[in-house]
């Protein structure tokens, strides 16, 4: 696995071993920030990191005050070694923690979230507080199972891509 653009271009980046986390393909990363376009000087948190791919990614291509969160301790090694390998906590932020609590008590607000959550345990209660924590005319994107249809208070569906079992749905908070 590979930084596809910006700063940290063609870096290679660490996976976890085991099946806890199903890390976004270069394919599906690249058609994220494609979609996302220009992200310089943009809040990002990547909630359910995994190995911090898409998190990095973000911070490559500009945007600042970037946050990773991840629960699972093997993964989060994994995220902080990719983190330090590229960056520094500075940059960075990474989280040993569940994005729900996280969050909860944290406070902070995000331009950009993406969800990633694991398809064989998708928690409404994490996606809701995900919501919560979108800026004004800011974007959750979700990744979700090409069968799973979730709707948010105050959103709109600005944008769906569809990945074989898989898809990416962008959702637009009012103004």
């Amino acid at each position: 696995m590979r930084i596809i653009a910006g700063e940290f271009k063609s870096r290679i980046l660490k996976d976890p071993k085991g099946n806890r986390t199903h890390p976004m393909s270069e394919k599906i990363r690249g058609a994220l920030f494609n979609s996302l376009g220009d992200i310089t000087g943009k809040t990002f948190l990547d909630a359910f990191a995994g190995t911090g791919a898409v998190a990095i990614e973000a911070l490559s291509r500009g945007a600042i005050d970037v946050h990773a969160v991840e629960m699972d301790k093997k993964a989060f090694q994994t995220l902080q070694e990719n983190r330090d390998s590229i960056t520094d906590e500075s940059r960075l932020q990474v989280h040993l923690a569940n994005v729900h609590s996280w969050l909860r008590n944290s406070q902070k607000i995000f331009d950009v979230v993406l969800a990633d959550p694991p398809y064989d345990a998708i928690g409404m209660k994490a996606l809701d507080t995900c919501a919560k924590h979108v800026a004004p005319g800011g974007l959750l994107i979700a990744s979700l199972p090409k069968a799973e249809h979730i709707e948010f208070d105050g959103y709109k569906i600005v944008d769906t891509k569809w990945y074989g079992n898989a898809k990416l749905v962008f959702y637009q908070r009012g103004k």
